[in-house]
């Protein structure tokens, strides 16, 4: 249907009829089936392409279509170290942007900061003996999808006509993960060790666990904010549950020095922050996963690291495009003592202070 409509003359299929159509078929019956309908098919074409031993897997994140944010491009790094366990050689493109209306929070030196630091997590989370990563401008991504019967481009249609298609590639990796063996599994997650050469030099004091805050300024995603109610309540928990331990909040700077501030002014003086310790994404993210225990509420992207792996976490928050795997499990591999509790999308609440009074009702009272 897309293809005739952007064929009409004009751009009145593409630009006025084809959004419309897009809207009723999102808002139609049984969403969540037949997202998890294309997610296995999209599945079983890479399962198929790996039994027939392509000789290249071509995975393409393009920035200006995904958004500058680290959870679309942790979710393909996923399935490229999926496919790289099943012996597929692995070519990840990231395609370039120079324009500032991709978010209007961020500038040219942002972004530019951005994409420079998705390509070294890129370069970082896959083996460079069976993989690639290249960073390519937008005019490149045709020759990049022109490829011969050999090899295999992910997320096909969507990839050659620029679409979104970030947001299934969680319910994908999913679905494979779901027919592999624990042993496979294991070698795909995200684990400590391979953390460990990205620890910074003066790490926190252990034993510790990990505490995800966001700060928004008004205006970019603001529901996702730790509120000062919400922020007292999941320390209170933490403290309680985990009276051995440090517990690190973890945050960029801007967020760093709010909840520092917020802390203070709540009398809160034991908790650490990520960056006293870490200058980046990676830095932090191998300070999540060294910790015994993640904590997460409405929080920012640092959940899909322990998300992706076998670590114990509590989260709560929404799920944007992810479909739970079952009624108790958000992910296929998902654990015991691993939980995700499901809240309403921020923009439909007006009053959190139940949710708020929901943080650590799942915990048993038994010290850790």
């Amino acid at each position: 249907m897309r293809n005739l409509l952007i064929w009409l003359p004009g751009s009145v299929g593409e630009t006025i009829i084809l959004p419309r159509v897009r809207y009723v078929y999102d808002h139609l019956p049984l969403l969540d089936w037949r997202t998890k309908r294309y997610a296995a098919s999209e599945a079983r074409r890479i399962r198929s392409a790996i039994l027939a031993k392509s000789d290249k897997f071509i995975i393409v994140f393009d920035c200006e279509i995904a958004g500058l944010g680290y959870g679309g491009i942790l979710y393909m790094l996923a399935i490229a170290r999926y496919i790289i366990s099943q012996g597929g050689f692995t070519a990840f493109y990231i395609v370039d942007t120079d324009y500032p209306h991709v978010d209007g929070q961020m500038d040219q030196d942002e972004i530019s900061y951005f994409i420079s630091d998705i390509v070294h997590i890129a370069e970082a989370m896959l083996d460079p003996e069976v993989s690639s990563v290249c960073l390519i401008s937008p005019e490149t991504l045709s020759k990049v999808v022109d490829t011969p019967s050999n090899e295999f481009l992910l997320f096909d249609d969507f990839t050659r006509n620029r679409r979104p298609f970030f947001r299934d590639c969680f319910n994908v990796f999913n679905n494979l993960m779901a027919n592999s063996p624990d042993a496979v599994q294991d070698r795909v997650l995200f684990s400590p060790d391979e953390f460990k050469c990205r620890l910074p030099e003066s790490s926190c004091a252990t034993p510790y666990v990990s505490w995800a805050c966001r700060y928004s300024l008004k205006g970019t995603d603001f529901g996702r904010q730790t509120m000062r109610d919400e922020f007292l309540k999941s320390y209170t928990y933490l403290r309680n549950r985990f009276p051995n331990h440090n517990i690190l909040v973890v945050s960029d700077s801007l967020g760093c020095q709010h909840y520092s501030s917020l802390a203070t002014d709540l009398q809160i003086k034991d908790l650490l922050f990520s960056k006293d310790y870490s200058p980046d994404f990676l830095g932090d993210a191998a300070l999540t996963i060294n910790s015994d225990f993640f904590f997460w509420f409405r929080g920012g992207g640092m959940c899909i690291i322990p998300l992706i792996s076998r670590m114990p976490y509590e989260c709560h928050g929404p799920l944007m495009n992810e479909i739970m795997w079952d009624k108790r499990r958000l992910t296929s591999w998902q654990g015991k003592s691993q939980e995700w509790i499901v809240l309403e999308k921020h923009q439909f609440v007006d009053d959190r202070s139940r949710e708020t009074e929901n943080i650590g009702l799942s915990w048993n009272g038994v010290e850790e």
